[in-house]
């Protein structure tokens, strides 16, 4: 084990880690049914090598609605960040975000 990679705002039931993509030193971890009264979101982790990965965003949809499961899927390459949200509106959504760093 390299690391172990948690939310800064964790909480029981909000199924961090159920779909997870990595591009060189950057991960990309959903939390697609976050209960409790928060959001359902998708958590961007940043290494420069070795084991220590900082949070470095968390982004949810502009359109946000319970029970989309934003997060479900994910996938990073580069500067660009997918999240799949199945339930979204009538017949599902994908969100594209982008970083102006170069890097998701």
């Amino acid at each position: 084990q390299l690391a172990k990679l948690a939310a800064a705002d964790a909480a029981a039931g909000d199924n961090f880690g159920s779909s997870v993509a990595i591009d060189g030193g950057t991960v990309v971890v959903g939390a697609y049914h976050f209960f409790g009264g928060g959001s359902e979101a998708v958590y961007v982790f940043r290494t420069t090598g070795g084991a220590t990965y900082d949070q470095v965003a968390k982004l949810t949809a502009s359109d946000a609605a319970v029970d989309d499961w934003f997060g479900m899927s994910v996938a990073v390459d580069g500067s660009t960040v997918v999240v799949g949200a199945y339930r979204a509106g009538t017949g599902g959504a994908v969100y594209v975000f982008r970083t102006s760093d170069g890097g998701a």
